[in-house]
């Protein structure tokens, strides 16, 4: 019985020993573990010091439509912001049209094909401003409006090329084709 017992305490210590070691490698990684994180942390800082600032949009000129058919033609356009931060558009140009909203259309974060339809109104066979915005997407604010400079020609079949401009001065070209 007695050895036994001294055979038992021998195993119990043997086992309180490998429970002890493991228990210092459980720390052990905890401790590279907690590093690692660290060093995942402090890269990924480093990461984004190094990332363009640059804000970028995607615009893409879908359709201008209406050309040969009313007094009010239709300018869309599919619009993505893949950055982190939100893109005010300022204004756009169109030809020799050049309009600048009364605020900005604000383009969230994330936005995947936004769509931004810009109404124009036809007079004396020329795009002369902007009547109304419809959006899909996009922050319209209320009650926005334009003011806008110069007149182009409005004829069905010509190709028109024009600039997005954002609240920071970026411009992004577009071309498009006037349909009826």
């Amino acid at each position: 019985m007695k050895s036994q017992y001294s055979g038992l305490q021998s195993q119990y210590s043997n086992l309180q020993s490998q429970y002890s070691t493991c228990q210092s490698q459980l720390m052990n990684l905890q401790n590279q573990y907690n590093n690692l994180q660290g060093q995942y942390q402090s890269y990924q800082a480093q990461l984004q010091q190094c990332a363009p600032t640059t804000l970028t949009l995607q615009v893409q000129a879908v359709g201008l439509t209406g050309v040969g058919s009313g007094s009010i033609a239709m300018l869309t356009f599919l619009i993505s912001n893949p950055s982190s931060s939100g893109i005010g558009i300022n204004g756009f140009t169109l030809g020799s049209l050049s309009c600048v909203f009364s605020s900005p259309v604000q383009v969230p974060a994330g936005t995947q094909g936004g769509q931004l339809k810009i109404a124009l109104i036809i007079s004396n066979g020329a795009f002369s401003e902007v009547s109304a915005f419809i959006s899909s997407g996009i922050v319209m604010p209320s009650g926005i409006t334009a003011s806008c400079s110069g007149a182009q020609a409005a004829q069905v079949g010509i190709q028109y090329s024009g600039y997005i401009i954002t609240v920071s001065g970026q411009t992004y070209p577009f071309t498009v084709t006037a349909s009826s």
